[in-house]
């Protein structure tokens, strides 16, 4: 393993294969990997200069929903045998470097890996991380008889509003406000898209001027997907969240789409408890979230 500091911008190292030696170089690439930025991104070539290699990290700080380690990492690596470990060492020393400037905020350094990619598991495991992470899928099917749901009403004295998206402004704004909570990484284009779709809930809910949570839904008339519920700390346990999607379900109910997907990280156990509690369904982890704490 080599790890590279991050302020090298190339190094040449030598590898022995089959008797030979063989010769590579790391640098930082002009432009950065995937939705990395440039200075978080590796690309490793052989002297042939065919690229062998490349991988990045993006990270957001996430203390709304995970204040236990609210620091997360995530990487992405796709590399030959020969050039993995050097790339993996590379990224890694990097990871520790953001952590550092994030002020040593507990960080989850973790990777994607498809439930088949036996390969991909085992390498990871092997280099120390753990696969107890996953994406978890939910399903909230719509009731057959809506009169006799169970229902979930919002607090006394909070009132629910549909989200004002009219301009760019507000888009843009509505948007980062949802990052805070780690939610929803687009831009405006984005959320423009879902705007036109046939399902489209934007609601926040207040106490009086005070703002206590909000719930976006995009979809199709055949599938919904719960984009993201998010709650003002202070308010949580209060039943917020689960009135803030039964205002959906009922506006679903009355659109005849048959059911609302949701995903949750398992780590976020808080949101695991809600999925269930709020009468989804758990259907099958998506993909593993490979990882380990920094």
């Amino acid at each position: 393993m080599y790890p590279i500091p991050a302020e090298r911008k190339c190094e040449r190292i030598g590898r022995r294969n089959e008797g030979c030696l063989l010769t590579m170089r790391i640098y930082q690439p002009v432009r950065g990997v995937g939705g990395a930025l440039r200075e978080n991104s590796f690309v490793i070539i052989d002297d042939a200069g065919v690229e062998i290699g490349q991988g990045g990290l993006e990270y957001k700080v996430v203390k709304m929903m995970l204040a236990d380690r609210p620091l997360d990492i995530e990487m992405t690596m796709n590399a030959h045998p020969m050039a993995r470990d050097t790339l993996y060492g590379a990224l890694c020393a990097r990871a520790e470097r953001i952590k550092d400037e994030e002020g040593g905020l507990n960080a989850r350094l973790y990777t994607r890996c498809a439930i088949d990619d036996v390969k991909r598991r085992e390498y990871f495991t092997r280099m120390g991380f753990d696969d107890y992470d996953g994406t978890e899928l939910f399903v909230y099917n719509s009731p057959k008889d809506p009169n006799n749901r169970r229902r979930n009403y919002i607090p006394v004295g909070t009132k629910s509003i549909d989200v004002d998206l009219r301009t760019r402004t507000r888009r843009e704004e509505f948007l980062l406000s949802l990052k805070e909570y780690g939610c929803v990484e687009h831009a405006s284009e984005w959320l423009e898209e879902r705007m036109r779709g046939p399902v489209f809930i934007a609601k926040a809910l207040y106490y009086g001027s005070d703002f206590v949570g909000q719930i976006l839904v995009t979809g199709s008339q055949n599938e919904a997907a719960l984009e993201m519920v998010c709650v003002e700390p202070k308010w949580r346990g209060r039943g917020v969240a689960s009135g803030l999607v039964d205002e959906a379900v009922t506006q679903l109910i009355r659109m005849q789409v048959p059911y609302m997907v949701a995903r949750a990280v398992r780590r976020n156990a808080s949101a695991m408890k809600f999925f269930k509690r709020a009468g989804f369904e758990w259907v099958r982890t998506e993909e593993y979230l490979l990882g380990r704490d920094l």
